[in-house]
């Protein structure tokens, strides 16, 4: 299994920023294959171009892969999706959004194919907040979760930057195999995946 983690906009969310580094870190830990996939360009350079870059890492995208995306960096997801040729194991969202923001966001597609999107997306994992600032809103997430279903998660966290997502790490608990150690600094396998406590 391997898991893939896509940053936001460029320059400001580039691959070694905010927690996406220690989450692929903290996946290693687990024995699982983990990498922040470095596209410099992304948001600021046409789709089709972060794309060609994406494929140009050689990362493998299949049943066994574990998709993690935030903010720009879904939009990314949405289009890999459409093209994969089986489902992934899961995608998790992370202030993703799906309509124009006020900013112009050149990963955002004018339409996508959802059906197929959510046929090829695995478990669905949704994380918007009431207060983000980039309005990846629970609007956001609304229309995200009439298009894939899966869970949504809303929160008051902004636009999600702190430096450790403890929500996001427990809802990655069982993907763990059962035959490895979970890390001492989280939840046991016991815990529910859909405990909405907020941290």
């Amino acid at each position: 299994m391997n898991v893939i983690i896509f940053h936001g906009s460029t320059p400001h969310a580039s691959a070694d920023c905010y927690w996406y580094r220690g989450l692929a870190e903290t996946r290693k830990g687990w024995e699982m294959d983990a990498a922040v996939a470095e596209l410099p360009l992304l948001d600021r350079e046409p789709l089709e171009y972060s794309l060609r870059k994406f494929r140009d890492l050689g990362l493998p995208v299949d049943g066994g892969t574990v998709l993690i995306g935030h903010s720009a960096g879904t939009n990314l997801i949405f289009s890999l999706l459409e093209q994969v040729s089986k489902p992934v194991r899961a995608t998790y969202l992370v202030a993703g959004y799906c309509s124009p923001h006020p900013n112009p966001s050149l990963t955002l597609k004018d339409s996508y194919d959802w059906p197929r999107i959510k046929a090829n997306a695995g478990e669905v994992y949704l994380f918007n907040s009431f207060n983000d600032p980039f309005n990846c809103n629970e609007l956001q997430g609304k229309l995200l979760f009439d298009h894939l279903g899966g869970t949504l998660l809303l929160r008051n966290h902004g636009h999600f930057l702190q430096t450790r997502q403890p929500l996001l790490l427990k809802l990655l608990l069982p993907l763990i195999p059962v035959n490895l150690k979970c890390p001492d600094d989280l939840p046991s396998r016991s815990t529910t995946p859909y405990e909405t406590t907020d941290y």
